[in-house]
């Protein structure tokens, strides 16, 4: 049978008549290249794409030739995202193989080589030159996928980015972010660490405060004595760092998707400086942060939550904790006075709460369950989303149901919200990163931030 035909095998539905293909394939070596290459490239082939990819990476270093000039002649994103998920992985003699990806004129062909280091970790420190001379790559992209893949390489990258961070050049500013993204502050040298304080001081002082990206959970005490509000989340090592820089360690700890570390959602709580009136705290709480199952997570969070708010209203007369996700339309809010919740409501988990409502949802409804009679939304599937939210609004309107009561929206009326934060909010003192336990225990965490 030629290699074409067995090509077409892929497309067969019976999966032991598609495995036997794969395999007369891979013993074909070479020749099978171009024909199962076109496959993936025929965005309207019936070959799952993904199987002559998986393909091409074990045929090795006949392929990576072919895949190089495919991914850079794409005729369509979709084409070269293909040619670049099979790139990043080819089964190679040696990963000396790979080189040419990272002198390609492609920035996508450059993105995959890196991608193909990153993942052999300590087996690229010989080729620690060749990611270097990236460091200063005209691509932005590029440039960003070598300091995350710098950040799973590890320490054995460490002392080259340091040998560039003593000498001059345009690359320097990109070792300084690959070091961080290896080990973070304990990553740095004394010199760098002087440099990034004197940055932090220079930007605090004329900072203004801007609306943040909210996606997680923060807690807000009606205090300015910031050294009351660490003692009370048994937070130590407290380092003054601009807002820009405490919100950016708070985003990357909250979606961390790091396994190579400890903890690394829970080693440092951002704290606010006073704003309007309000101390913030973002950060997981090492106390339920370890638990890796969602549903075990889920119920201590909010046993936590209900604790913690409790006694920090007992020392501070209130406090106030607020989640909202960017993703998945999850919102709560727990408030607490003089000791004692007075309302706890999640709309994941709307059986329990506590209190029968508060005053600062008066006007709006809780957003579990449907706000709409039964049969109102019949016939909107097949409308277009423009149209199916105008119907929505009208419905509505002629229904007079009010809007959702949201997290951002409670801690507006009630406190401050992140979210509409800027020049008109009241600062008082500094921002500050600081540890907790789980900082203590395993040291800085990963990761470049944004000043």
């Amino acid at each position: 049978m030629s290699v074409d035909a067995t090509v077409e095998r892929l497309a067969s539905s019976d999966r032991t008549e598609r495995e036997a293909a794969e395999e007369t394939l891979v013993a074909a070596g070479a020749e099978a290249v171009e024909p199962v290459l076109r496959a993936l490239c025929d965005e309207e082939s019936p070959i799952d794409w993904s199987t002559s990819a998986s393909l091409l990476r074990r045929l090795g270093d006949p392929a990576f030739g072919p895949l190089i000039a495919a991914m850079a002649a794409a005729p369509t994103s979709e084409v070269a995202r293909r040619c670049g998920w099979a790139l990043m992985a080819v089964e190679v003699s040696t990963p000396a193989v790979y080189l040419p990806a990272l002198r390609h004129p492609h920035p996508k062909v450059r993105r995959s080589g890196i991608y193909f280091f990153q993942r052999r970790q300590v087996d690229a420190e010989p080729y620690l030159p060749d990611l270097i001379a990236l460091l200063d790559d005209p691509d932005e992209g590029v440039r960003d996928n070598l300091i995350r893949g710098f950040g799973e390489i590890g320490a054995v990258a460490a002392p080259a980015l340091r040998e560039v961070r003593r000498g001059a050049g345009r690359k320097r500013r990109a070792a300084l972010a690959a070091l961080a993204e290896i080990g973070g502050w304990d990553a740095l040298d004394d010199h760098d660490r002087r440099v990034i304080t004197r940055l932090i001081e220079i930007k605090s002082g004329y900072e203004e405060p801007e609306p943040m990206h909210l996606c997680g959970s923060w807690y807000a005490l009606p205090t300015a004595d910031q050294a009351a509000v660490l003692d009370a989340f048994d937070l130590v090592e407290p380092r003054p760092v601009t807002m820009r820089l405490g919100e950016s360690a708070w985003n990357r700890d909250q979606h961390s998707s790091r396994h190579r570390v400890e903890h690394p959602e829970c080693r440092r709580n951002y704290v606010t400086p006073c704003l309007d009136g309000w101390t913030l705290v973002f950060g997981r709480m090492p106390s339920v942060a370890h638990i890796r199952d969602a549903d075990d997570f889920e119920k201590a969070l909010r046993a936590d939550v209900k604790a913690r708010t409790a006694r920090l209203s007992d020392r501070f007369g209130a406090a106030h904790w607020y989640g909202t996700s960017c993703g998945d339309g999850w919102t709560a809010w727990c408030i607490a006075e003089k000791g004692e919740v007075v309302r706890f409501y999640d709309n994941f988990d709307p059986d329990d709460q506590i209190g029968d409502g508060h005053p600062a949802e008066t006007g709006y409804r809780l957003p579990h369950g449907s706000a709409f009679p039964e049969g109102a939304l019949a016939g909107l599937a097949h409308l277009p989303m423009e149209e199916i939210m105008e119907r929505i609004r009208q419905l509505r309107e002629e229904l007079d149901i009010p809007d959702d009561a949201d997290s951002t929206m409670i801690a507006g009326r009630l406190s401050v919200n992140p979210d509409e934060f800027g020049p008109h909010t009241r600062v008082e003192g500094r921002a500050v990163l600081a540890l907790t336990a789980c900082g203590v225990a395993h040291g800085s965490t990963p990761g470049a931030l944004s000043v």
